[in-house]
């Protein structure tokens, strides 16, 4: 017989199960239990309540419903294969074959005209696979359409959205029977295994003798009406979490009796009925005499649609015992007022739509100001809502001894999102504070970096060996391994990659494939050739057959190049390989081959490594089970592997223990003490799924649909059912950036409307119905801080945070923040050398924090450009200046160092770099005539000299008879002027008598006089006791913003600074151009290092800056002749 068993407990349930199994026990004791469930979560959690109650939970099988009704197929009936031929995997190969060969037929000139284009058979398979999904949806929700097309009859009502689907599936059913397969599917065994079992009073052999069927949301009729005919013979256990212990098959929602309302009242003019159900009861039924709608609990209608609909189903079986189980629920507090409303059928809502109700809240219920039992989060941004849940379950676990990790679950819409900001909170937390917990149900692709490895190979025939993407590869440790790749050979790779010119291709034939004109440069064989000539000659030497050797990858670390090189070659096997279409069978040890070829697995990967292969192996094994011989490209076997590795759970750690993490999935609802919806966002949740557009049964909906929507809705539901002591909210209510209010889910602020109109605060009373209903709402969400180190969150109060490394920050929090940097002790040496100036007095700034702090906000791995030079900017084209400059000067062959650049692939290709070539030869050769005028012959003199009792050493280069000559490829500026103003100072203090000179481009040039020893060390004492300033704090001279002002108010004719309003106004001006830049000219105040100082310019600081400038850079202005 089919037992129904209601109860609004799942536990209860559970108990009812083991009570029946311990009581009325199997005839035979090697015969399994069977217990259909809809989800391994469930399975894990009865498995573990039944070894709970009887020590020991062996021997149970617990199968999903469809391969339930399958083997139930197999056992009664004769002839029915333990696999069907119509599943959807192998449909959608079969379709693989049969659609090309029926898009000359009129109907199918819809699908005709999209598959015009598709060259490389992606389209068809992709709606070969949509296709099938579909049938398979029709073999469970409408059979009965499938047996009239296979019939050769059309379904009434459908008319012409059928036009193809109907040919389509006679001919899928054809098929699959000159293939010489069975032609029994679900849809043709349904009737026929119903009317086996109900035709004979005797129990058919090989039936199992009984089944419980527990933690199930909703079944197909179809699969209702097997299950009835098999009660006929075994019992059937149906235990169905009910929220509500009364009938509430036929309630409807608000908003669908608003419309219905609308139309009742429309129809009414016309005096016509409108009849709602199939029974012709009227619309008017629904609505009392004072046309408000009967919708029971608002709630249950509005998130009840999957359950409405099975209830309502169950109802029409006949000869099935039904059994209620409820428990009652003691209104208590907030969660339990809810949950006895939906129990109970109630609506305690109290809308204000009479004056008497709107004017006074005492007809509401009471809500208790200690009771927390129902909170909303409002949070900022996902970080922060985890941040805060940490916190929250802390105090939860503070407040209550009997509370433990495994009474609590987390779920969340998407749960791939919001893994980092669990790991990064839950995984960082200290010992004193950490929470054991689980993430389950995560994808596998991301879960494990050796599967989206995998498939980045299979795209090897589409991929343009892009620098950045290879490398990529290597960081999978189990890959780099397999080619003796360690972390720090990485590093160096990445460093050679870059500098060898590497940046997409492998080479010239790879280039040619991808439609582009080979250049013989910036591929991967271009640049390995470098690294290996590298290896056999100096790049001194000249160009080999137009390559230029990479000195950097020679002596000991040269064998890295060879393992790159092995890299590489596989890489480019296997894509010549993948790139071949070919038969299923011929791909079939094309995983097995690629993983030996490119992975080294140890024991955290091998588990990853079979998941592939398992799957590699499924989907190529469908395709030979539907006998589809055609060649196919990589591309469809390769998108489908991706597909399911994103539906594969890697590991399932559903109840383990600890802190229970995992996404919101039908069934879910096993009874927790505390329950937690993370990312509640509108928009996010109810996820919305867009059915097909050629899905009929979307055109023709029946009770017993499933729609994702629904789905989700009733998921909420029972979360809300499942809370046992706290239901615990969060949602992203505020934007990070402006604050601005954003909206929960729809399914969030419907309870909080109805919360709010069914509750009051104490003292609220004689509110009205609307102030009321705010209060409660601004009493029940919590509106937390943007920022963890927000003072807020270390007041006394429910929000307290017990994040400690936050509280010196908190403790800041509202005050005036004291000056970023202090100064520092600073004992100065006895010697300096005159390299240690120079490299102070380039950038005083940087100076103090790498000299003196030690530290370095540059990352040392810059980004490896995706494409070859097509220009040069910055950095590159001031280092071919350079060179240029001083082959010119040195009157050397400029176009042997031409060859150089090309050969190393530093130029653009062909005429464009050419074209840039005598460009720069043109001024680089005007710069270097001015020069060649004023060059002598040259010695280094050396330095040792005592200047404010510091020794200053090192060695002058290049000091002609008549001074100091020195030249750059660059526009003038203000830091050229103060290094060749330290280096004038310490030639003339050192007995030189001559002028010092720098030319630049554009005809910039810095001019200095001879100064007599006594002067000049009287600035280089300057300059020393600026070198002890920086080092005990941040000196602020920016010589460029800096300068600007002085060159503005400095009059040169009176050696005097002028501060008149107007010249005053002038010079602010020119220093914010300066530290501002434009849009073609960047800031100084861009500098990384001045930013690290301060976030914006304030008056204080810009004062600071202009008298320490003035102080250190006025003598250049004062001394310069250019």
């Amino acid at each position: 017989m089919l037992r129904v068993y209601h109860s609004n407990r799942l536990d209860v349930l559970d108990a009812l199960m083991e009570y029946i199994v311990e009581r009325e026990r199997l005839d035979d004791p090697f015969e399994p239990e069977m217990i259909l469930v809809q989800s391994t979560g469930m399975a894990q959690w009865l498995q573990m309540t039944l070894a709970q109650k009887f020590g020991i939970a062996a021997n149970i099988d617990f199968p999903l419903p469809a391969s339930f009704i399958w083997d139930m197929f197999v056992r009664v009936l004769p002839d029915i294969p333990k696999e069907s031929a119509f599943s959807k995997q192998s449909m959608s190969w079969k379709l693989m074959t049969l659609l090309p060969q029926l898009l000359d037929n009129d109907d199918f000139a819809l699908l005709r005209h999209y598959l015009t284009d598709d060259t490389d058979k992606r389209k068809l398979f992709q709606l070969s696979s949509r296709a099938a999904d579909l049938f398979d949806q029709y073999l469970v929700y409408r059979p009965e359409w499938l047996t009239q097309w296979e019939a050769g009859q059309q379904v009434e009502g459908l008319e012409d959205a059928q036009a193809w689907q109907a040919p389509l599936w006679k001919a899928l059913v054809e098929y699959t029977a000159e293939l010489g397969q069975p032609r029994w599917h679900r849809a043709n065994l349904y009737q026929r295994f119903i009317q086996t079992l109900e035709s004979t009073s005797d129990c058919p052999q090989g039936l199992p003798s009984r089944v419980f069927i527990c933690g199930i949301s909703a079944l197909p009729p179809v699969y209702l009406q097997a299950l009835q005919a098999l009660g006929k013979h075994i019992d059937i256990h149906l235990l169905f979490t009910n929220p509500c212990r009364y009938y509430w098959g036929d309630i409807k929602d608000p908003a669908y009796l608003a419309k219905l309302l609308a139309r009742q009242r429309r129809h009414s003019f016309e005096e016509r009925h409108l009849p709602l159900f199939r029974d012709s009861q009227n619309a008017e039924g629904l609505f009392n005499s004072d046309g408000e709608q009967d919708v029971g609990n608002p709630m249950l209608a509005s998130w009840g649609k999957l359950g409405r609909d099975y209830i309502y189903l169950l109802s029409e079986l006949e000869n099935s015992q039904e059994l209620d189980a409820f428990v009652d629920i003691t209104p208590d507090n907030l969660l339990h007022n809810i949950q006895a409303d939906i129990l109970e059928l109630e609506n305690h809502a109290v809308a204000g739509v009479t004056l008497e109700e709107y004017s006074r809240s005492d007809n509401k219920r009471r809500l208790d100001l200690n009771d927390t039992s129902v909170t909303f989060h409002v949070c900022h941004s996902p970080q922060r809502e985890v941040e805060v849940l940490h916190d929250r379950l802390l105090a939860m676990l503070e407040a209550d001894p009997t509370l433990t990790p495994r009474d609590i679950i987390v779920m969340v819409a998407d749960i791939d999102s919001y893994s980092p900001f669990i790991q990064s909170v839950f995984g960082s937390a200290p010992a004193d504070r950490y929470l054991p917990y689980a993430i389950s149900d995560r994808r596998a692709r991301q879960s494990h970096p050796v599967l989206q490895a995998f498939i980045s190979l299979l795209s090897l025939p589409d991929s343009r060996f892009i620098s950045e993407d290879v490398l990529a590869l290597l960081d999978v440790p189990v890959l780099a391994a397999r080619f003796n790749i360690n972390e720090e050979g990485l590093r160096y790779l990445r460093l050679w990659v870059n500098e060898s010119g590497i940046r997409w291709g492998i080479d010239d034939d790879n280039v040619r494939e991808l439609a582009l004109p080979p250049t013989g440069q910036h591929t991967w064989q271009f640049g390995l050739t470098r690294m290996l000539l590298g290896y056999a000659m100096e790049s001194a030497q000249g160009e080999w057959q137009s390559v230029l050797p990479y000195d950097e990858s020679s002596g000991l670390i040269a064998e890295l190049v060879g393992h790159l090189a092995s890299l590489l070659m596989q890489l480019n096997l296997w894509r010549r390989e993948l790139a071949v279409e070919r038969p299923l069978e011929a791909w079939l040890p094309v995983c097995r081959d690629m993983l030996n070829d490119f992975f080294l697995p140890d024991a955290d990967t091998e588990a990853a490594m079979t998941l592939i292969e398992q799957q590699w192996q499924a989907i190529i094994g469908e395709g030979l089970g539907a006998e589809y011989d055609g060649a196919i490209p990589l591309s469809l076997l390769r998108d489908e592997l991706a597909q399911r590795l994103d539906q594969e759970r890697i590991s399932q750690r559903f109840l383990a223990g600890p802190v229970n993490i995992c996404t919101l999935m039908p069934m879910r609802s096993i009874p927790f003490k505390v329950v937690c919806l993370l990312g509640m966002n509108d928009g996010v949740y109810p996820r919305q799924l867009a059915p097909l557009g050629f899905d009929l049964m979307s055109q023709k909906p029946r009770r017993g649909d499933r729609s994702r929507r629904d789905d989700d809705r009733y998921l909420f539901l029972e979360a809300l059912i499942s809370a046992q002591q706290t239901l615990y909210i969060s949602y992203i209510g505020r934007s990070i950036q402006d604050n601005s209010e954003r909206f929960p889910s729809v399914l969030v602020q419907e309870l909080m409307d109805y919360i709010g109109q069914s509750h009051y605060l104490p003292g609220d009373e004689f509110l009205t119905s609307d102030q009321s209903e705010a209060k409660v709402k601004a009493y029940i969400t919590r509106l937390h801080t943007r920022m963890p180190f927000d003072a807020q969150n270390y007041l006394p109060g429910e929000q307290q945070s017990y994040a400690r490394e936050w509280l010196p920050a908190a403790n800041l929090s509202g005050k005036a923040h004291t000056d970023f940097v202090q100064p520092l002790p600073f004992t100065m040496p006895e010697t300096l050398t005159l390299e240690t100036l120079q490299r102070f007095w380039a950038h005083p700034v940087r100076a103090f924090f790498q000299m003196r702090l030690r530290v370095n906000f540059r990352s040392e791995e810059s980004e490896i450009p995706e494409t070859e030079p097509f220009i040069l900017e910055g950095l590159s084209r001031y280092q071919l200046n350079q060179q240029l400059l001083n082959t010119l000067v040195e009157e050397h062959d400029a176009e042997r160092l031409f060859r150089r650049f090309r050969a190393a692939g530093s130029l653009p290709y062909g005429a464009f770099g050419e074209i840039l070539w005598d460009t720069q030869h043109q001024e680089m050769q005007s710069l270097a005539e001015r020069i060649i005028a004023c060059r002598q012959p040259s010695q280094s003199m050396e330095i040792d000299l005592t200047c404010n009792g510091v020794q200053i050493t090192g060695w002058l280069p290049q000091v002609q008879e008549d001074g100091l000559l020195r030249w750059r490829p660059s526009l003038i500026s203000i830091a050229q002027g103060v290094q060749l103003w330290l280096e004038h100072l310490v030639y003339c203090a050192s007995g030189g008598t001559g002028e010092s000179r720098l030319f630049l481009r554009k005809d910039g040039e810095w001019r200095f006089p001879p100064l007599e020893a006594e002067q000049a060390l009287q600035y280089l004492s300057q300059l020393i006791e600026g070198y002890r300033e920086g080092m005990s704090s941040p000196l602020l001279v920016l010589p460029e913003s800096g300068g600007a002002w002085i060159k503005t108010c400095y009059d040169a004719v009176n050696d005097a600074m002028l501060d008149d309003d107007d010249t005053l106004q002038k010079a602010r001006s020119k220093f914010l151009q300066a530290y501002e830049g434009n849009m073609m000219v960047r800031g100084e105040g861009d500098d990384i290092w001045y930013q690290r100082l301060w976030r914006q310019l304030d008056a204080e600081t810009l004062e600071t800056i202009v008298l320490q400038s003035q102080r250190y850079l006025l003598p250049i202005f004062r001394f310069n002749q250019s």
